[in-house]
């Protein structure tokens, strides 16, 4: 099952869950646990890919009722968490603070809470729910009220559909002449015959449902977080098991640093190869096995910006990928790609590759990206590519 959970939204009061995406893990397994208990809470996990990742914020910290901070070293680095502290400040939320590491804020954290309001983190997820709750933050307003629990709509749609099928059985009945609203004559049968009681033959076993081995049917185990919400956002699946066969509806997947994307839209990059969004840096991302794309067979556009991957080796059998950027990926290595026949695009920027020979392979390659830090580069004079260079 999957840790995360689709957030609250709706216009009761809610708590607002500030963190760094690098203890998404740990962060998102304890506010998990106050979530099944029936707490509203919203992390942005909420947030769509490709939308306007500063205004859904803004709105959600002026919806809320209060903030709880989970403080990390990176948290202190953030200047997301830093924005959310300060706005959080500005419009007087209450704060408590969850210190997952023994870390000191500097001079522009001056809006923290004092410290006589941090709590120092358990050494599990239940530890750190079951302290949130006794420190008495969280207030009954935050709580679901039982009638917000009952699926209204999903109980009329069903109600409707049970009327409809109800109605349309009758309806076929009475057309055949299989029912009557008038009670039939009676009229006499032929007097039963005694006979010899027949043995009851045994139960007849169910049938042996034989799925030939297809993997497809079977639920995907995502090697990371990051994967995860990118596949679930692009399917909008928030919730639930999701299967191989599920994998293969998509036709693009965009990682950029620790977020995921419906599009690169606003990623830039700085002559020193730090990667921007909208103009703010990005934190790397985590994803380094593709194992799971190979299930992916429909997918044209792949984007593993600022990522710790190194082995391309799984994305061979993509014989649909045309479009495929690795910028901001410094570790990553060429000589695994050879069976993509519709790849005709490739984006290399900082990345620091020196050979492009092992590209010559691919049939149907047109354009090679590469920045001026790569140079120089090398490839074979007969390669069937062009290559751009851009600043």
């Amino acid at each position: 099952m999957s840790r995360f959970f689709k957030p609250y939204e709706g216009n009761k009061p809610f708590l607002f869950i500030s963190y760094s995406h690098r203890q998404s893990d740990l962060v998102v397994d304890s506010i998990r646990i106050l979530h099944e208990q029936g707490w509203r809470l919203w992390y942005d996990e909420g947030i769509p890919a490709g939308s306007d990742w500063p205004s859904n914020i803004a709105r959600h910290m002026e919806a809320c009722g209060a903030v709880l901070f989970f403080l990390s070293g990176t948290a202190l680095e953030s200047p997301n968490c830093l924005s959310e502290i300060r706005t959080a400040a500005r419009l007087r939320k209450p704060v408590l603070v969850l210190r997952l590491e023994d870390a000191e804020a500097g001079e522009q954290w001056d809006v923290l809470p004092p410290k006589e309001k941090h709590l120092t983190a358990a050494e599990t997820p239940e530890g750190n729910a079951a302290l949130i709750l006794q420190s008495g933050f969280l207030k009954r307003r935050f709580h679901h009220r039982w009638t917000e629990r009952i699926p209204w709509r999903a109980l009329g749609l069903a109600a409707s559909l049970l009327f409809f099928l109800s109605a349309a059985g009758a309806f076929a009945a009475l057309a055949t002449g299989r029912w009557s609203p008038f009670p039939a004559p009676e009229r006499p049968g032929p007097t039963p015959t005694p006979t010899a009681a027949a043995a009851t033959p045994p139960p007849t076993p169910p049938p042996v449902v034989d799925l030939g081995g297809n993997e497809r049917f079977f639920a995907v185990s995502f090697p990371d977080s990051q994967q995860e919400r990118a596949v679930r956002s692009a399917l909008q699946m928030p919730e639930g098991e999701i299967q191989a066969w599920n994998l293969a509806e998509l036709p693009s997947l965009f990682f950029c640093g620790n977020m995921v994307r419906k599009n690169l839209t606003g990623v830039s990059f700085r002559e020193d190869g730090t990667c921007l969004v909208n103009s703010a840096p990005v934190i790397q991302g985590r994803v380094k096995d593709l194992s799971l794309m190979r299930d992916m067979l429909r997918l044209e556009e792949l984007a593993l910006i600022c990522q710790p991957v190194s082995d391309l080796t799984d994305l061979n059998g993509l014989t649909l990928l045309k479009d495929l950027s690795l910028a901001g990926s410094p570790g990553v290595k060429l000589d695994g790609l050879s069976d993509l026949p519709s790849l005709t695009a490739i984006h290399l920027e900082h990345t620091g590759i020196r050979d492009l020979t092992p590209l010559e392979t691919l049939p149907a390659l047109k354009t090679v990206t590469v920045s001026r830090d790569m140079l120089p580069l090398r490839w074979s004079p007969d390669a069937r590519f062009a290559v751009i260079l851009i600043r």
